[in-house]
């Protein structure tokens, strides 16, 4: 686009039909660019996230176990990736498996877990907020952690930790249904006694910036 320059007159000179159409042309060139600019800019600014990663969670319920501890699935390994430690019911047992503090907001959630046979839904995870209300997301279903499964369209993983013996962790998410509120704590539950859910004890919450 050609550069703006100003048609100067003295006073009481007439200005031609040309030079004023010429000028309006200009102008709205120039606003029109000024326009896609500020879209592109506000599409960036719309989709703008914060990621946050929490490593090395403790829950005040549940028991959680090394990686290589035999007795409830062994990875072979102490540590894969960001993941030093699991929580697991157990086979035969239903329940809550742990909880994790978090106190944010987020849009999404990431959590790392795998089940024992994948038949089913077997998880329900909680959030609760600060405010005393809950979000209850039911019968999710894990994929099989003793071999690597296709993804598939129930609860679909978004990546996957394999471990020196082919244990699988598998990462998924879910959508917080009020990003609006903050977040006091995570909760995973066990509800099938066949499948035997294991969680990770690392998450990752992610949110949209919101402009002020």
């Amino acid at each position: 686009m050609s550069k703006f320059e100003p048609i100067r007159k003295n006073p009481g000179e007439i200005l031609r039909s040309e030079d004023w159409n010429q000028m309006q042309e200009d102008i709205k060139s120039e606003m029109e660019r000024l326009l896609e600019e500020i879209m592109v800019l506000r599409k960036y600014i719309d989709t703008m996230a914060k990621s946050v990663t929490l490593t090395n969670m403790e829950s005040p319920v549940g028991a959680s176990y090394a990686l290589n501890d035999a007795s409830i699935g062994d990875y072979a390994a102490t540590v894969l990736g960001y993941i030093t430690r699991q929580y697991i019911a157990g086979e035969g047992n239903i329940g809550e498996i742990c909880k994790f503090g978090v106190l944010d907001y987020f849009d999404l959630l990431y959590y790392w877990a795998g089940a024992l046979r994948s038949d089913k839904g077997c998880l329900e995870i909680t959030l609760e907020y600060v405010d005393g209300t809950i979000h209850i997301q039911p019968d999710l279903f894990l994929h099989n952690y003793t071999q690597l499964q296709v993804k598939g369209d129930r609860n679909p993983y978004y990546e996957y930790l394999l471990s020196p013996n082919e244990r699988v962790w598998y990462k998924y998410a879910i959508r917080n249904p009020h990003p609006d509120k903050e977040v006091r704590y995570v909760g995973f539950k066990d509800t099938d006694d066949e499948n035997a859910p294991r969680i990770a004890n690392v998450i990752q919450h992610l949110a949209r910036v919101r402009p002020v």
